[in-house]
């Protein structure tokens, strides 16, 4: 009997720190697409910061990993939709996103508490673990960031210009820690600070956003035709697809736009059949407009060293490009192809050594990655740059497209697998952020929605939002004028996140202390004992 008393307060304890865990994956799940609560990002991490508070390591590892799971496993629960997707495969890839939160819960029961850095260590650790994500090789994704759930708060999205999505992701951690430890520690002056902070940021943010845009005008016609999956199986559906694009492009010659552009894969193989190309080219002369559209290519490759005698085996690849169809000339100007594929979609990683398990891979295009950015000029020399759906997620990539004097992003998407879930407009919501930490305007044109036309601050001006209808969306936008700081310098924001939580291991490991103490008072340096 006593027994059973002494062990009813653990668990207690533990029921409490799992219902403040599985509180932060509900303010996570409802700060994303659908639910789109941005505001309660703010909050979001402040119950698993409670719930971890003076546990051991591997307790908080697993409170972390409790709320990680419980969140992907409902703001992605797309997953289920795309074709050939099981439960299996949803509990590797959410136990993988889930190891993030996971690992930054373990690392903070090493910062010290209530210190004058624990807040900045804090958010400096989960921006090194955003950035590992979006670089972890095959593994990369940048998926839902805490930056992408504010893709509506367009004042405070402005910091990304300087920082990347780094910056507006540091700055909501560093108020969920202040919060915390406001509770925790009865300190408020440290959440006064931040708030402040976070306040400036927000105020300076407003001011450049009401800035006349110095930028030349484009007006833009998007096309979106909803093609389904079953269409393209057959000659017949392919045929009565371009016919929907065709009449749908011919009717946005009333918004007089500068260039049409249809969505990824809307058309196949034009650089190898003769009369879709003719028709396309005519198409254009009709409206004299040039259409950028994206295409899927597909290519017959022999192994060169096969004797000559012996039975060719043709292998089957793709690619999956982006043409421009200009009304002048006749020529065909060379496509933009895509190159961050989609691991396990579109290709198989390693598989010159690895050969994965069909449980693992069960369908897999064998894709070809183009190699180089490239640009279409359109009259007065103004470049348009395609990005082609999974690329959008990369903001490092998108960066150094832009730095080649684009004016004009186009990004081309088929988000046609994830049916009428969540998963397009979380997919969007990256895209705002590409367009203010580049100052560059970004047109989406979705297969099956939404397509939108964003400016350079980040704010959509015109959009389809429905999914899975068809329809055209024009409007007038301001095009790239100036080379913003993250254009030219990167993610040096990061790399100084980087650079902070190193300097704080290595003063652990060498002299014993907390790297606090010493932003406090450097001129202790000298009294630190070996």
């Amino acid at each position: 009997m006593k027994a059973d008393q002494n062990h009813k307060p653990l668990i207690l304890r533990l029921s409490s720190k799992i219902v403040l865990a599985l509180l932060s994956s509900v303010l996570l799940i409802l700060s994303f697409p659908n639910f789109d609560q941005g505001w309660l990002a703010w909050v979001a991490l402040v119950p698993l910061i409670l719930a971890g508070y003076s546990q051991r390591p591997l307790i908080a590892f697993a409170l972390g990993l409790l709320c990680g799971l419980g969140a992907i496993f409902s703001i992605c629960f797309w997953m289920f939709a795309i074709p050939g997707f099981r439960l299996f495969l949803a509990v590797f890839l959410a136990s993988y996103l889930a190891m993030y939160p996971a690992l930054w819960c373990l690392a903070l029961t090493w910062l010290k508490r209530g210190s004058k850095s624990s807040i900045i260590l804090g958010s400096a650790l989960w921006v090194a673990l955003d950035y590992l994500r979006a670089h972890a090789g095959f593994l990369a994704v940048s998926w839902t960031t805490l930056a992408q759930s504010q893709h509506d708060n367009i004042a405070g999205l402005q910091l990304a210009a300087f920082t990347g999505e780094y910056g507006v992701t540091f700055i909501i951690v560093m108020a969920n820690i202040a919060i915390a430890e406001a509770f925790l520690e009865k300190r408020w002056k440290h959440l006064k600070v931040v708030a402040f902070f976070i306040a400036l940021t927000h105020i300076l943010g407003f001011i450049i956003i009401q800035q006349n845009n110095k930028g030349e005008k484009l007006r833009v016609a998007v096309v979106q035709p909803s093609i389904l999956h079953e269409e393209i199986k057959t000659p017949q559906g392919r045929l009565n697809a371009l016919d929907r694009l065709e009449r749908l492009t011919i009717s946005s010659t009333s918004f007089k736009p500068e260039i049409v552009v249809w969505p990824e894969t809307a058309v196949r193989d034009p650089k190898r059949d003769v009369k879709l190309y003719a028709r396309l080219k005519t198409l254009a002369r009709t409206i004299n407009t040039p259409i950028l559209t994206g295409a899927s290519e597909h290519m017959k490759f022999t192994n060169s060293g096969e004797n000559r005698d012996a039975t060719v085996k043709l292998n089957q690849f793709q690619y999956n490009s982006a043409y421009f169809i200009s009304p002048k000339g006749s020529d065909m100007a060379a496509p933009y192809r895509k190159q961050i594929l989609v691991p396990f979609g579109e290709y198989s990683p390693m598989a010159s050594f690895l050969n994965w398990p069909s449980w693992l891979a069960p369908q897999v295009f064998n894709v070809l990655p183009g190699e180089g950015y490239k640009y279409f000029v359109l009259d007065q020399g103004r470049r348009v740059s395609p990005v082609i759906c999974w690329e959008s997620l990369f903001s490092d990539y998108v960066r150094l497209m832009v730095k080649e004097d684009t004016d004009l992003l186009v990004q081309l998407t088929n988000d046609n697998w994830f049916g009428r879930t969540a998963a397009p407009r979380q997919h969007n919501a990256a895209s705002v952020l590409r367009a203010v930490e580049n100052q560059t305007p970004i047109v989406i044109a979705s297969n099956t929605g939404p397509s939108q036309i964003i400016d350079v601050f980040g704010r959509v001006v015109a959009e389809l939002p429905n999914l899975f209808t068809n329809g055209v969306v024009s409007a007038e936008v301001n095009l790239r004028y100036k080379e913003t700081f993250y254009t030219r310098y990167g993610d040096v924001f990061a790399f100084i996140c980087l650079a902070i939580l190193s300097i704080f291991a290595l003063t652990k490991i060498l002299f014993r202390k907390n790297i606090a103490e010493l932003f406090v008072n450097p001129f202790r340096i000298a009294n630190i004992p070996k």
